[in-house]
Formats: C-alpha cells, structure tokens, sequence
C-alpha cells in the first residue's frame, strides 16, 4: 500500500467513512505498533502511520467523538508527547530512548484507579457510605427525598412544602468521584478528594453551596434566584451556566473555568464577569488572573480522562496523587514537561509506564507510595 492511500485510509477511518474492513485494518495496525512497536509495513508508510496517530492525538483524542476512541486507546498507549526546552517530542515504543526501553521503574506492586465513592454527612452529624453498588432511598432530609441510583449518583427531590432547611455534605476520598442532583435540578460532578455543602432546599432569594478541592457544574437556570458557590472568601455567582472550579488547597490558586453561559467570580472587592472558554485564577496574593483556556483539557477528568498540556511532573503526580489515594515523594529534580491523554480508569502502573516512555522520569511504587525519579 502507496503512503498516500494509506493516508487516505486514516483519514477516513477518523471521519467515521471507512468501511468495516477498513477499519480493522487500521485498527489492526495500530495494535501491533502497540504490542510490538511495529506496524508490518514498510518504512516510510510506518514513519506516516506514526506522524499521523501524533498528529491526531494532538488534535482529536480530546474531541468528544465516541468512535474514535477505540484507535485513540491504541495510539495513547503507543506514543507519549513530550514538551521541554521549546520543542514537541514524540516517542513511538520502538524509537523510544534507550533509557526508557530499559524500564527503570520498579513496581513491588500496582494500585487501582479511583472510582465511585463519598460519604453524605447528613444534617444531624450521621454519616452515610455511599458506593458504586446500592440503589435505594435514604431517609428524608428536611423535605427533599433522596435516591441513590447505583452508579454513583445521589438525587434529592423536592417533596411537599418546604420545611426547616438543613444541610448536607457529600464528600469524596482520595481515589473517589461522585455525581449529585441538587434539588433545584443542578447537576454536580465531585472530583476526588472534595466536598460540597448544599441545603436540601432552596428557600431563600439565593441558592448557595459551599464547595472544596473540584467541582464541575451545570445549573438549572432561574433568574429569580441566582445561585452561588462559595470557595474560601471567593464567591461565584450564576443563573444558568457549565462551569469548573478547582480549589485544592495543594494548587496554585483557586481557578474557575466556564463552558457555557456567564458567571461572575467575587473577591475582596474584585469582580469580574467571565465569558465561555475564559478561566479566572484567584492567586495566593489575593488577585485574579483571567485567560483563555481548552475547556476540555480542564474537565477532562468529568470524562474519565487526564489531560495533560505542557504540564510539569508536579501538576501531573498531584492529579495521580488525588486519583489513586497515592503518597509522591520525589527523588532527584526533574524539570519536564508533559501532553497527552490517558483513561482514568486504568490500573497506576500503566499510566506510569506511559510517562517513563518519554526517558525523562522513572518511577518506584512500593505499597501507596509513588516515588519519582530522574
């Protein structure tokens, strides 16, 4: 097969117009430049196989497009982009730096990726375990009935007249995730090691929650009560939006993130009004930064992804850190630079096998901690 009818055949496998035997044919390709770093083709139709896939996750992995997954599964596991000192590397297994194929990581043993799981503090101090398993009702709070669904999910419904309002607390561990339905019918994804207060009814003009570590957002939209969420002395205010906050008190500064909509962030006197794909950065010395940012790579992990775009080795182990309920200590200085995407759902091994591929870090995993090397 010619390059350019090779080229021609990704193309249309990526666009969702290959015919079925073309598509296990790509499909088929990508597996052995998985398993055995080659492709069974020649040279310089091989070399194009690579600079697409590369041109490809950089472009599309990202993309919300439920076919391309399956070969953006195959090309992540192949190839890692690596960024440092200006420049964009791309390291196929079998190109990889001798260092790498040396595999310096050690594994005395693996750890699990985080899945669905929090505890409800309820109003009167009692603490429910919520998991990925029951789906039954829980006792009413104040005058909302409450369900959990079995997949992680918890749903407050308003039933009756509204009583004396109380409040509840869902809070994630380290390696958990939750959803929540608020009782307006605003939908709440809680990244790991988080938590969100909520009243179990919105009574008054303002509907406000409380919220720590990362949250995304969508809010049922009600002009005549705006909603609020109050993060340390910052407060977000909204009608009807998608957004992103993440707070962790281990990051740099407490960054909200819109999708959709508008929202106002306040702070000690500054306010500003944010518009969809901006993100606000209120930093430790009190002041907001505003810029544009890639909305998916900053709710990646709502999707079961970490996304990584030129992010140091610090930003990525904290994500491992929180994910994998994972101790990092550092050995050495390492100063690189990292792009890419990984499932969330895989086993920590894998995903810090994907990193050493560069030959820039190594890792030792003994029991839950993570050390990482040169």
């Amino acid at each position: 097969m010619d390059k350019n009818t090779f080229h021609e055949l990704v193309n249309r496998y990526l666009d969702g117009t290959a015919t079925a035997a073309e598509q296990a044919l790509v499909d088929r390709y990508c597996e052995r430049l998985e398993t055995s770093g080659e492709a069974g083709l020649e040279p310089e139709t091989e070399a194009l196989l690579q600079k697409v896939m590369y041109d490809r996750i950089m472009q599309k992995v990202r993309a919300p497009q439920k076919r391309s997954y399956r070969w953006a599964y195959a090309a992540a596991a192949a190839v890692l982009v690596l960024v440092a000192a200006g420049g964009i590397f791309l390291f196929p297994r079998k190109q990889a730096p001798s260092v790498a194929v040396a595999e310096k990581s050690v594994f005395h043993n693996d750890i699990k990726p985080g899945g669905n799981k929090a505890t409800l503090t309820l109003a009167n101090g009692s603490i429910v375990v919520l998991d990925d398993v029951a789906a039954d009702s829980l006792a009413p709070q104040g005058n909302s009935k409450i369900t959990r669904t079995g997949n992680g999910q918890l749903s407050y419904q308003p039933s009756g007249a509204p009583q004396q309002v109380v409040y509840n607390t869902l809070s994630t561990p380290a390696g958990g995730q939750f959803r929540l339905t608020l009782p307006d019918g605003s939908r709440v994804w809680l990244n790991a090691a988080s938590s969100i207060t909520f009243p179990t009814a919105f009574t008054g003009k303002d509907r406000i929650v409380e919220l720590k570590g990362e949250a995304y957002l969508e809010i049922s939209h009600n002009p005549q009560q705006p909603f609020k969420v109050k993060v340390h002395d910052m407060e977000v205010s909204v009608l009807g939006t998608h957004f992103n906050i993440n707070a962790y008190p281990n990051e740099a500064g407490i960054r909200t993130t819109l999708l959709e909509g508008s929202v106002r962030v306040n702070n000690d006197g500054q306010s500003y009004i944010l518009k969809p794909g901006q993100q606000a950065q209120l930093q430790p010395n009190g002041q907001f930064s505003l810029q544009q940012v890639d909305t998916e790579d900053i709710t990646a992990w709502k999707d079961g992804q970490f996304s990584f775009n030129d992010a140091d080795i610090h930003t990525v182990m904290r994500q491992v850190a929180r994910w994998y309920g994972a101790e990092v200590v550092y050995q050495g200085n390492v100063t690189h630079h990292f792009m890419g995407t990984i499932p969330r759902d895989v086993p920590v091994s894998r995903l810090l096998k994907m990193l050493e591929l560069t030959g820039r870090v190594s890792f030792v995993v003994e029991g839950n901690k993570i050390i990482v090397k040169p």
